[in-house]
């Protein structure tokens, strides 16, 4: 049975654009449930059930960042193959065990009743199945069957996402709902990751060179957990400060910011290959052309998702949901602009990675984290849901004056040895 699966998959071959729709297929249903889900759960369950689902998906994305730990990106760029699958998958165990150990800190330091100390913690398994599969579509990748990569991803996130709606429509049952959506998390994962994995290696452990491939990792890691937090701070604050109804309010006019983000990736990543040849031959004329080119584009996607935020998105989001939101329409915008800011700020985080700056990368997402600790309990005590948006517009456009001044710095050491 496991034969006829594995050569189902696997098909026969791949090619670029096998690769390409994959990918983008598996990428973008993987983007989008976090929202539908919370929509979903909002609308089904209320706003006081869909508040702690919410956060408990903020949480579980945040804490999920250490299972992932950044290892794909060294992963699929060890062209010499400095460790092999088994270290990886040594490195993975620890990780899934560390990760569990920070969740459950976290929830005793808060002191979370049981229903949200459940969901939260049945939410967090769920996301280290996904950190965990990450392993294996990492190799596929590595093998360059990225078409792999994409079906798992798709599969997978269609399957346990399925279970989940099915569930909570059935038994109303928050912690049972998302247990059954674990299992089936895990039925996928054995069926599109550990049985195709076969046909290119055995599944085994290596615990041998944990420690290097974690410090190998660990520069990208610390990036991207300080700006999951970035995005996560002002949720975890209504968290702390509001009622867990509000959480509902705040998730559902957030969601739609991730569709910046979404559009502005699949600009950017067919980009990356050029822009960094234009930069590492020295062309700087071309260079800026694609810099500019790209920056334009995420300006006017935004300004174009403000306009059909003021317009559209408050009705949407409401009938989605089944909530009044009518009273958020200038939050939205304004966490729409935001948005903005929070892509070009992903943006030059890539270009300081082509410039091989993981310094500044640090530097601009620690002090904007630190900020964003300061600034967003006091904001949302003082403004509720409006001050909550607010803390989260002033750290990302921080950030990206951070980068920008780090970015112009570093071109112009760049230029100057060039000529040197």
């Amino acid at each position: 049975m496991t034969e006829w699966i594995r050569k189902k998959i696997l098909g026969r071959g791949t090619t670029d654009r096998k690769n390409f729709i994959w990918n983008m297929l598996g990428s973008g249903v993987f983007a989008a449930v976090s929202m539908l889900l919370s929509f979903y759960v909002i609308r089904v369950m209320g706003a006081d059930i869909g508040g702690i689902f919410s956060i408990a998906i903020t949480l579980s994305q945040m804490f999920a960042y250490i299972m992932y730990f950044e290892m794909r990106t060294y992963q699929v760029t060890d062209v010499s193959r400095r460790f092999t699958f088994a270290q990886y998958h040594g490195a993975k165990v620890w990780l899934g065990v560390l990760m569990m150990l920070v969740c459950t800190c976290y929830m005793l330091i808060r002191g979370y009743d049981l229903q949200k100390a459940g969901v939260i913690l049945l939410m967090c398994i769920y996301r280290l199945i996904d950190g965990y599969a990450d392993l294996y579509e990492g190799t596929f990748q590595q093998e360059g069957r990225l078409d792999l990569t994409g079906k798992s991803l798709f599969f997978r996130t269609i399957l346990s996402a399925g279970v989940l709606v099915i569930a909570v429509q059935l038994t109303h049952q928050m912690m049972l709902s998302i247990l059954l959506a674990v299992a089936a998390a895990v039925l996928g994962v054995f069926v599109f990751d550990v049985v195709v994995l076969r046909e290119f290696y055995p599944v085994g452990f290596d615990f041998s060179k944990v420690v290097s491939v974690l410090s190998e990792c660990f520069a990208m890691f610390a990036g991207s957990f300080l700006w999951t937090y970035i995005l996560s701070a002002s949720r975890i604050a209504i968290d702390a400060n509001m009622a867990s109804n509000y959480q509902s309010y705040y998730q559902t006019i957030f969601m739609p910011v991730s569709v910046i983000n979404l559009f502005v990736t699949f600009i950017l990543k067919p980009a990356l290959t050029t822009l960094s040849e234009s930069y590492n031959k020295a062309r700087m004329k071309e260079f800026f052309g694609q810099v500019m080119r790209i920056a334009i584009c995420i300006i006017g996607l935004t300004l174009l998702c403000m306009g059909g935020a003021y317009l559209f998105g408050i009705p949407v989001l409401s009938a989605l949901v089944n909530c009044d939101l009518s009273m958020y329409r200038s939050v939205l915008v304004l966490l729409m602009a935001a948005g903005g800011f929070n892509s070009l700020s992903y943006f030059m985080y890539y270009l300081l990675s082509i410039m091989r700056k993981p310094k500044s990368i640090l530097l601009g997402y620690g002090t904007a984290s630190v900020l964003a600790l300061l600034i967003s309990s006091p904001m949302v005590k003082s403004g509720g849901i409006f001050g909550a948006a607010m803390s989260f517009f002033v750290t990302v456009a921080y950030l990206s004056v951070v980068f920008l001044v780090l970015i112009a710095v570093n071109i112009r050491r760049h230029s100057a040895g060039t000529a040197g």
